[in-house]
């Protein structure tokens, strides 16, 4: 069980504010931040460079740490600056001709479809998979538009703007039985759910530091399984950090993931990434699996009994994403009243998500994302607010 007062008393901001936008941003632990900022100020005082060899060993920290929550070795662990990064610098990697397939889900958000847009211009083939009745990818038709040409299949696992959690491993598993490459987008996922690249059955998984993972923005993780890695074409952008010069004309990419580094990288976001992801091993993430689901099914039956407030989740198994709308009301006039009251939630709109709040016909909705340090009787005041605005 969570000791609920000791993560918050290490939470200063939960103090003045209610803060439900744990899926736009969440509150990192002071550690997380003290750490990030002495690292700052080491800079300012002996140098850039010499900082990070002061600190080099915490620096490692982040591949070890997040080793231990996906279940794969350090060497597959590249640090990036955000989720879209590390998805764009797989997928960029990934060889797609003129006639290849890749099949995607509706939950794609902007980042990664702008990338299968643009493959699509090339003269490769991206078709999205439809949902089943419950708002999940249908897995039957899944299975019926894979074939041969299928070179991957890309999926968020979590939508930003339904919190349906999506059928990864199955998933996987259809891609790879068609020998297809799978790309998984756990940005919402990542310090909400437990993560096991194996069971997940995905060649990559991509997921940013600042959301559920409590991390700090400009910082991300990229997931890359070594036995595909020869698989790969060139990297479009690579540095020192990626690849040697091996001579006048040649050079090599580096070992493991470490190909799709970049050398100029946030490094206090990388020490507070490392530090984050312990702290969310060491709170454990079976109970904030668990907190937040409690939290969450508490919003949810709330919001249902409010006259004039309309719950928009789909899936059958739901995350700590909420979403939903208030008739008569857009949706960012809602957000912009509930933080006057000192509540923080997101307004997403149809631009992030196309082909799940475009093809619902949505122009935005209102996005509570719950995390582990909120509390019932937070839940319980937004809600009173909620019904005062309805």
């Amino acid at each position: 069980m969570i000791d609920v007062e000791a993560v918050r008393a290490n939470t200063p901001a939960v103090a003045s504010t209610i803060h439900l936008n744990n899926c736009g941003s969440s509150l990192p632990p002071q550690p997380v931040v003290e750490g990030a900022v002495e690292y700052l100020r080491l800079e300012a005082e002996i140098g850039g460079y010499e900082a990070y060899w002061a600190r080099e060993d915490q620096m490692n920290v982040v591949y070890h740490a997040t080793a231990r929550y996906l279940g794969c070795d350090p060497t597959e662990v590249a640090y990036t600056s955000g989720a879209g990064d590390s998805w764009w610098r797989a997928f960029a990697a990934i060889p797609l001709d003129v006639g290849d397939r890749v099949l995607a889900s509706t939950a794609e958000y902007q980042a990664n479809a702008f990338a299968l847009l643009q493959a699509r211009e090339r003269g490769v083939i991206v078709e999205v998979v439809p949902n089943d009745a419950t708002g999940l990818i249908d897995l039957e038709v899944l299975r019926s538009m894979i074939d041969d040409r299928v070179k991957l299949v890309v999926l968020t696992h979590i939508a930003m703007a339904n919190g349906a959690i999506q059928p990864a491993s199955a998933v996987g598993q259809i891609a790879h039985e068609a020998g297809a490459l799978f790309l998984l987008d756990s940005c919402q996922a990542a310090g909400q759910l437990p993560l096991d690249v194996d069971s997940l059955n995905c060649d990559f998984l991509a997921y940013t530091g600042r959301k559920f993972m409590r991390a700090m923005r400009g910082s991300g993780i990229l997931y890359a399984r070594s036995s595909v890695l020869d698989q790969l074409g060139h990297s479009p952008f690579i540095d020192g950090r990626s690849a040697v010069w091996t001579g006048p004309d040649t050079f090599e990419y580096q070992p493991g993931a470490q190909r799709f580094e970049y050398g100029e990288h946030n490094y206090s976001g990388k020490l507070a990434l490392g530090l984050a992801t312990n702290y969310a091993l060491d709170v454990g993430i079976p109970a904030i699996t668990e907190r937040i689901a409690t939290l969450a099914k508490r919003f949810r039956s709330g919001l249902r009994s409010i006259p004039n407030v309309q719950l928009l989740d789909l899936g059958l198994v739901q995350s700590g994403i909420v979403t939903f709308s208030i008739d008569g009301q857009d949706c960012p006039s809602v957000q912009r009243k509930l933080q006057v009251e000192g509540i923080n939630v997101g307004a997403p709109g149809r631009t992030n998500s196309q082909w799940d709040l475009g093809e619902r016909g949505l122009l935005d909705v209102v996005r509570a994302g719950l995390h582990y340090f909120n509390t019932e009787a937070e839940i319980d005041r937004t809600l009173e607010a909620v019904a005062a605005i309805a």
